[in-house]
């Protein structure tokens, strides 16, 4: 009686265990065993599925390369209310079904097809490696179908290789004030009569020297501070830093249909604007000539004075004007008040010069300060007129 009772249990166990390629003495021992623990296999499975089949995908988000697992399938007949369609991910050496206890176990992780899609889809951050997929549909927690797949990795997207020189690159960058900050502006552009109509994709990444480097696609760039595309209607990269005196390295990346290539420049900050008091000079001084039309400076003490002068050589002028005026360095108003001469005819032979005009180098907060005059004669020689300006440091 009880040999009846289990001959349909060891039956169909001999036959999943030949199915598996073991041996006769193996069948039988394993029977044995069954047959001694007294324990029942399930054997309900039924193939729900009319169709099922997995497909990878390779998927890249910055540097972080992926695969993307979709499981597919369609079902013989729409499932009941209290059914669920699950698929089980993991290792291939880990996963396992269980018939004996309608059980999968070592998966790394399950889905539900929730939504009614009819496809599950699982993500994985190494595009390498091979996984095993059980597709289930189940009613109460009990697997009532199952299939089985083993997963073959994506293969990345063609990338071109580098097969490729991109044209000659160059720079050149200045100093900007753009709504009322000062930038360093960079503009990256290519070899003149480069011919860039072959290329899909054209971009430039500025960054650190010892940071910024290409990623190893050798076609993706990693560690950079910003990106910028190529701009057709004006032939350049343009990059915006403030930060003035910093130096970058700048590679540009650019692709045709079927191959690829790049090209770094390493840039050097702009030179400063030249200091506003350049070319001063100390007081005492004169500027110009004072037989014809001269400013003379003088220190004395803390006060620095000027005066503008000139020399007529004839009693035949008809008009003289003569003035002396000041600014700070960047064209705003000076210390001092504009001082200023005019004369009618007759005029005679002589030296004139306009009022001295002084002021307190301790409450002057410019390292120079800039001295003009202009004069104008007209007579019978004809009108003639002379404009001379000369910087002078403030100790």
């Amino acid at each position: 009686m009880r040999f009846s009772i289990f001959l349909p249990i060891l039956s169909f166990s001999f036959f999943l265990i030949s199915c598996n390629g073991q041996s006769t003495k193996n069948d039988l021992s394993g029977l044995l065993l069954l047959g001694s623990l007294g324990i029942q296999s399930n054997t309900t499975l039924e193939d729900r599925f009319q169709t099922a089949q997995v497909t990878t995908f390779y998927r890249k988000d910055g540097i972080f390369q992926f695969q993307d697992i979709l499981i597919e399938y369609k079902l013989k007949n729409p499932k009941e209310n209290s059914e669920t369609v699950e698929a089980f991910f993991g290792n291939p050496n880990d996963i396992t079904y269980s018939s004996l206890t309608n059980k999968i176990s070592g998966h790394i992780t399950q889905k539900e097809d929730l939504y009614q899609t009819n496809s599950v889809v699982f993500s994985y951050s190494d595009f390498t490696k091979k996984f095993k997929v059980f597709l289930t549909v189940k009613k109460d927690g009990k697997i009532l179908s199952l299939r089985e797949f083993t997963t073959t990795p994506p293969s990345p997207p063609n990338i071109p290789p580098n097969s490729i020189t991109l044209p000659p690159i160059s720079y050149e960058n200045n100093r900007s004030l753009i709504g009322g900050t000062e930038y360093q502006v960079i503009r990256v552009k290519f070899q003149a009569g480069s011919d860039l109509s072959a290329y899909k994709k054209l971009d430039a990444y500025i960054g650190r020297p010892s940071i910024i480097t290409m990623a190893a696609d050798n076609y993706n760039v990693i560690n950079y501070i910003s990106a910028s595309s190529y701009n057709e209607s004006l032939n350049y990269f343009l990059f915006l830093t403030p930060e003035l005196n910093a130096s970058y390295k700048i590679i540009v990346v650019g692709s045709t249909t079927d191959a690829k290539g790049n090209r770094s420049v390493d840039t050097v900050p702009p030179p400063p604007p030249p200091s506003p008091c350049a070319g001063s000079v100390n007081a005492p001084t004169t500027i110009g000539n004072c037989s014809e039309h001269c400013l003379v400076v003088d220190l004395v003490g803390n006060q620095m004075q000027y005066t503008a002068k000139t020399t007529i050589g004839t009693n035949t002028e008809e008009y003289l004007s003569l003035d002396a005026d000041n600014t700070t360095p960047s064209g705003g108003t000076g210390p001092t008040n504009y001082s200023w001469i005019e004369f009618f005819s007759p005029i005679a032979a002589g030296e004139y010069q306009t009022d001295i005009r002084s002021f307190d180098v301790t409450a002057y907060n410019n390292q120079c300060i800039v001295i003009s005059s202009y004069l104008v004669q007209d007579g019978p020689g004809g009108f003639k007129d002379n404009y001379i300006m000369g910087k002078v440091n403030v100790p």
